[in-house]
């Protein structure tokens, strides 16, 4: 028995160990917040896979607050646990979720592309081999895969496709590829690309707009982002749809950023916060301050919006920050990078990367087909 072998014959025990740990009462409420997140309050689980699909998903990528998973917790107790498994299950944290078209067999192993990351995959199964019976060439799997050496390993329950659902597996893909760009992203000539369109993207707006940064009131932007998308595809499209549901009734006003990083975003009110770095004073204004506050206490908002301001104001910015604060003693120079990390964490947590997404062209063609 070589070491992959091992390693998955080894694993139905250590995963049965780790879900044992996660029972333990130091994570009860923690598990109690994720599953109602994933859920709802009043818990309906309709089936025995979603279940397994979610402890596998909380032992694995659920991060505590120190940023730690469960696994991390679990090896801090298993000091004498082999080096070779200890590698293997830090290497689960890294789980691949995936809807695989399988090209065939070699040996005990499936071999399948997967269709959002365009990666060819080496799969193993720790029930054996013979489970890829009823996975022939030609169908297709969803499952959860973690690296196993240079293998995979399915981790979590599989759907199975036949060859001719092919129409329906690909616009499932589609969509989970548009709204999960990092799975896309495991792939590095994926990156590549995603940062050379957005590029393309920035420099095609600054030639539109003269800069990267235009504020406009809340009416103009789907006509002002239209006229963007026609003008970069030379008139072949108006490009996606420009959402406002997002928007507080109360917004007036949003501002659209295509930073060279962070890519295109938009923020509400951004003519507000403007105006609150240009004169303080109005922070004593209940909704200046509220907007402030909004941009460091909203995760969704990216930090951009603050540094541009700030490094634009450097004789305002420690009395904007001090009011929304309440700290008089806060100095941005000095302050600023500490507290956009801890409000910020889960920007800081993860590498950057692009706001394109590049699908490949059938599933682009999917996509195309569903809307």
């Amino acid at each position: 028995m070589d070491a992959t072998d091992s390693l998955v014959e080894r694993s139905g025990s250590l995963k049965r160990q780790l879900l044992q740990f996660a029972q333990k009462p130091r994570f009860d409420k923690q598990f109690r917040q994720e599953i109602r997140k994933r859920f709802g309050k009043l818990v309906a689980i309709e089936d025995e896979a979603s279940m397994y699909a979610f402890q596998d998903w909380f032992i694995q990528e659920f991060r505590l607050h120190d940023g730690r998973t469960l696994i991390d917790c679990y090896l801090e107790t298993q000091r004498n646990l082999p080096d070779a498994e200890r590698t293997f299950l830090l290497g689960w944290r890294k789980v691949r979720e995936g809807m695989f078209e399988v090209n065939g067999r070699d040996g005990a192993a499936l071999l399948a592309e997967n269709l959002i990351d365009e990666m060819p995959y080496r799969i193993r199964a720790n029930v054996g081999p013979q489970v890829f019976d009823r996975m022939p060439a030609g169908s297709f799997i969803s499952t959860r895969v973690v690296p196993v050496n240079d293998e995979w390993l399915i981790s979590g329950p599989v759907q199975t496709f036949p060859a001719i659902a092919r129409d329906d597996v690909l616009h499932a893909a589609a969509r989970v590829a548009a709204s999960r760009p990092d799975l896309v992203f495991h792939n590095p000539d994926k990156v590549a690309a995603g940062w050379q369109q957005q590029r393309d993207q920035r420099s095609a707006f600054v030639r539109h707009f003269g800069t990267d940064e235009v504020t406009v009131s809340v009416d103009e932007l789907p006509t002002v982002m239209a006229a963007f998308w026609e003008t970069y595809t030379d008139g072949a499209s108006t490009g996606p749809d420009t959402d406002t549901d997002w928007l507080h009734f109360s917004a007036e006003t949003v501002g659209i950023i295509f930073d060279e990083t962070t890519g295109l975003g938009m923020y509400a009110d951004y003519a507000l916060a403007q105006e609150a770095f240009d004169n303080p004073v109005l922070m004593r204004k209940r909704r200046y301050k509220e907007t402030i506050q909004s941009y460091l206490d909203d995760d969704s908002v990216d930090p951009i919006p603050l540094q541009r301001l700030a490094a634009r104001h450097p004789d305002t910015v420690n009395r904007v920050f001090r009011a929304a604060l309440g700290k008089p003693a806060f100095r941005w120079e000095i302050d600023g990078e500490w507290l956009l990390r801890e409000r910020k964490s889960s920007w800081y947590a993860r590498p950057p990367l692009p706001r394109v997404t590049v699908l490949s062209d059938r599933l682009a063609a999917a996509f195309r087909r569903e809307d």
